[in-house]
């Protein structure tokens, strides 16, 4: 830890060495061709004269491109001039050069006064300028005699806001170096390599990232896996954006947009150094306490400090912070290491990495600095992001990947015990399989002797379902019975009244003849031919209620004779006022004294049903019998002074249907009957008084023998509505 700050304090507080303005002396190239880092000059001010090769600049400011500041001379807006001289030996004499260029800032190169290349869009006013970055596509440079030679190149750089006085995430204004054609490409050849070393690295992070994403999604229960998902993400994007930028900085790389990709890629680092600690303590199983909070604290102020301050303040304060930080994953690591936590030397070597990859790239920057090396940005950069980064990455997933690993051979292990128990259980089974099969024939002898009891019990119970069955038969021939009693007592009363009249007029008819042999035998021709006539007159009228009378017994006969089933035009209208009378004078041979309302609202022009007539006939009259009944008791329970029994029939045509409503002003059926009035022997009479399968019957014959429905409504004292619904057309006929 002290060597890192040291190093860090004097990589950050050593002087900046003076540019030295004399003449560069080039005999030969190096291997790694020249870098052009001192002996410029540069003046604010912009004309033409300024790229002639005798021009005499000896009055301008020493300046350092490569390395000056946001707040040095070449920071300022405008366009100014940079002018070098040098020696070029006999070796380079004729040779074909190349100037690789890398820049914040749009210029016009000329070599010994001659325009060589113009890169990005020169203007005096700094928002219309164009910066232009050529760090892999050199400028040809035309061939050199050997001698002094002139670089002039005219600048001007972009209207971007530098308000971040550290320039560190800040291209160089202007950096050149010379190759030879041998050079360039192994010059090229290294940059792709670096550019590849950053796509690797980027691809592992992301991967691991989406890996331990895929595995937290799986299993929300290990949240170590999404931080240390969010940690490789973190630390995937900085190397993401640099492989990004590899088209923008080889074309039109403007300054600002660099600058901040710059800052956001270090602020994304430093974010995932955070979510790798945050996975660390999900690993162990520990809350983050006062320290973390901390040390977030801290960082986002040394974080401050360094974007504003360019000078060892900023640089300390970072390296400071970052350095302590490291001390919470050693403090860690060696907790868990004491709990005996398996796998935790994976973590400690990832953390150890990390911290060995920082303080040797802070020492690799002292000697760089001191040396003059000019590729030291590039290896420094290489160092920190593939061994800080991958380091603690690799020691995380390495101790999930083992903890995986010994979880899975534990399981491995209960798998062995499950089947050790299966084994011992299947031989368990098969002792129990011989013991059943021992107990099998103990059983099966007792169960044909228990069969045999059971045949004898069988033919009990066939011999009570006879009889049950025989007893049911009687049951329905005795509610027939009562049916055909009640329709007898109508029948006999709607007989009586013709036969009374059949007996008047045959009276009539006799004295007419007595009379009308009297006038014969007095010789009166016109009175006999009077009471011949008067006597034609009452035989028509015996003949009519006659025939009258012979209707109504063969109604009754229809009734009474068994039904064939067969289906037949039908209408109902006609039928229901047959049996409303018939019902009504059925009771009132029963009780004289019994007098009801009768109220009829057929529908006319009703359609025709196809329908068994004595079935439909035996439902109508089992309705209105019931609907009597119930008008009859109210009355004689007496509770109403004023109550007027009252029996009403209603017919409607529906959409394709016919309806009839049988209603009563009885005392209405009670609600916790109500479902049980269509069940067989339900009946709420005396006993004596009715079997219970009236309504049962009538529901059988409407619903299963005429496809129609049955219904009942009933109010408590207002009475109670069956509903009968038929179809217009058979089952199965449109």
């Amino acid at each position: 830890m002290l060597l890192g700050l040291l190093a860090a304090v004097v990589a950050a507080g050593a002087p900046t060495p003076p540019a030295d303005t004399a003449a560069l002396r080039l005999p030969a190239l190096p291997a790694q061709g020249a870098e052009l880092l001192g002996h410029w000059r540069y003046y604010p001010a912009d004309s033409a004269v300024f790229a002639r090769p005798g021009y005499d600049d000896r009055r301008w400011l020493a300046a350092a491109p490569t390395v000056d500041g946001v707040a040095g001379p070449l920071r300022r807006p405008g366009i100014g001039w940079l002018r070098l001289h040098w020696q070029a030996g006999p070796a380079l004499a004729e040779r074909r050069l190349y100037l690789l260029i890398a820049q914040s800032a749009a210029t016009e190169v000329y070599l010994n006064g001659q325009l060589v290349q113009r890169l990005g869009t020169l203007s005096a006013q700094p928002g219309r300028v164009r910066a232009y970055s050529q760090t892999l596509a050199p400028v040809v440079l035309p061939p050199l005699a050997a001698g002094p030679q002139v670089l002039a190149v005219r600048l001007a750089l972009p209207a971007v806001a530098f308000w971040l006085p550290n320039p560190t995430y800040l291209p160089p204004v202007f950096r050149a170096r010379l190759l030879a054609p041998e050079q360039l490409a192994s010059w090229q050849q290294r940059r792709y390599s670096l550019l590849l070393a950053d796509a690797v690295s980027a691809g592992a992070l992301l991967l691991l990232g989406l890996l331990h994403l895929t595995f937290f999604y799986y299993s929300p229960a290990q949240r170590a896996n999404l931080y240390f998902a969010l940690f490789a993400l973190s630390a995937s994007v900085p190397q993401v954006l640099t492989y990004s930028l590899l088209p923008t900085v080889s074309n039109t790389a403007i300054t600002g947009q660099l600058a901040w990709q710059g800052v956001l890629r270090f602020c994304l680092a430093l974010t995932g150094y955070l979510w790798a600690v945050r996975a660390l303590y999900a690993l162990l199983g520990r809350a983050p306490g006062w320290w973390f909070r901390a040390l977030c604290g801290a960082l986002g102020v040394a974080l401050v400090l360094w974007f504003s301050f360019s000078n060892v303040v900023g640089q300390l304060s970072l390296a400071a912070v970052f350095l302590i930080g490291l001390l919470e994953p050693v403090r860690l690591t060696v907790q868990g290491w004491h709990q005996g936590r398996r796998g935790i030397g994976f973590v400690a070597l990832g953390f150890a990495g990390a911290l060995g990859s920082l303080l040797f790239a802070a020492g690799l920057r002292i000697y760089y600095y001191y040396h003059h090396i000019a590729d030291s940005a590039i290896v420094l950069d290489n160092l920190v992001q593939l061994l800080l980064t991958l380091s603690p990455a690799l020691g995380i997933s390495l101790f999930l990947a083992y903890e995986f690993a010994l979880d899975a051979r534990l399981l491995q292990a209960k798998l062995g015990e499950v089947e050790h128990l299966s084994a011992q259980t299947l031989r368990q089974e098969q002792e129990k399989q011989a013991l059943l099969a021992t107990q099998n024939d103990t059983l099966e002898q007792q169960v044909a002797a228990r069969t045999a009891e059971v045949l004898a019990q069988r033919n009990s119970l066939a011999r009570a379902l006879t009889e049950l069955r025989a007893t049911q038969g009687q049951l329905i021939q005795r509610e027939k019975m009562a049916s055909l009693g009640e329709l007898t007592a109508g029948i006999a009363h709607e007989i009586q009244n013709p036969l009374n009249f059949v007996n008047n007029f045959a009276e009539v008819s006799a004295e007419l003849l007595a009379d009308l042999k009297a006038e014969l035998a007095g010789g009166s021709p016109a009175e006999a031919q009077a009471l011949a006539d008067d006597l034609t007159t009452n035989l028509l009228k015996i003949k009519d209620h006659g025939g009258r009378a012979s209707g109504i017994v063969r109604g009754m006969l229809e009734h009474s004779r068994t039904s064939t089933g067969e289906r037949a035009p039908t209408d109902v209208n006609a039928l229901c006022d047959e049996y409303l009378r018939l019902a009504y004078h059925g009771l009132r041979a029963k009780d004289k004294s019994f007098n009801a309302t009768l109220e009829t609202d057929f529908a006319p022009s009703l359609p025709v049903v196809e329908a068994v007539a004595g079935d439909l006939g035996r439902v109508l009259l089992n309705l209105l019998t019931n609907a009597f009944y119930a008008v009859q008791q109210r009355q004689l329970a007496g509770a109403d002074p004023g109550y007027a029994p009252t029996v009403s029939v209603r017919t409607r045509q529906l959409d394709g249907r016919v309806q009839v409503e049988v209603r009563d002003n009885g005392s209405g059926i009670p609600e916790a009957i109500r479902p049980k009035v269509f069940q067989p022997f339900f009946t709420t009479k005396p006993a004596g008084e009715g079997t219970g399968l009236g309504l049962s019957l009538s529901y059988d014959i409407i619903t299963q023998g005429h496809g129609g429905t049955l219904t009942v409504e009933s109010e408590a004292n207002a009475g109670t509505t069956f509903t009968l619904q038929l179809p217009l057309a058979a089952p199965g006929q449109p």
